[in-house]
């Protein structure tokens, strides 16, 4: 509870900042300056990762954080990746529905694709903080080593991330929002699938 708790004020404190600015927090352009002067604007590997919170590469996604947290918990932490996915998407468009804010614009950075959605919240960030967030929170029951699977898990949420902010889609504020607003929600889908005795009597030992 005390995790939850610091994840929800720090979404909370963060989208709410920047909410209100509706422009760059202190940092935001500054770090995607940094990014797209080392990776460049427009990076391929940019793009093709964005495509795989989308449907339908998102399946793939969501196969590989399942696998992951079946690594570490068996049947409860695989299920909590399927069950994270489906509520990021259930968040998103609740979010969505009530929040408004401007996402990156030129001339403050390069921004590979324009759009006039809403860059709070991040639907890559609630997605990917969601799924690779129930391998990365999960309480493994293994003797096997955990760190790859947390590291990729790790790895991946923060690749994703950095994607989302160099092709100049969303403020590293907004993606850190996002992520932790999915954080929360892989651990609600945790404690819902660890609550079902029919998946703890296929976890592994």
């Amino acid at each position: 509870m005390k995790r939850a708790a610091v994840l929800g004020i720090f979404a909370l404190v963060v989208g709410a900042a920047s909410w209100t600015a509706q422009g760059p927090l202190p940092g935001d352009v500054a770090i995607t300056r940094t990014l797209q002067t080392l990776l460049g604007d427009a990076p391929p590997w940019a793009f093709a990762l964005t495509q795989s919170a989308l449907v339908p590469l998102a399946g793939v996604s969501v196969g590989v954080a399942a696998l992951l947290g079946w690594w570490l918990r068996g049947a409860v932490g695989g299920a909590a990746a399927v069950l994270a996915y489906g509520l990021a998407l259930v968040a998103d468009k609740a979010l969505r529905a009530g929040l408004f804010v401007a996402r990156p614009a030129e001339p403050l950075v390069a921004v590979a694709a324009p759009s006039s959605s809403s860059g709070l919240p991040s639907t890559f960030g609630l997605i990917y903080g969601a799924v690779f967030g129930a391998a990365l929170l999960t309480a493994a029951n293994t003797a096997r080593q955990q760190w790859p699977a947390r590291a990729i898990a790790a790895g991946a949420i923060l690749v994703g991330s950095a994607a989302r902010v160099v092709l100049g889609g969303h403020w590293a504020s907004q993606m850190a929002a996002s992520v932790t607003t999915g954080l929360l929600l892989a651990g609600l889908a945790i404690r819902l699938c660890a609550a079902l005795p029919a998946l703890n009597a296929g976890t592994r030992g």
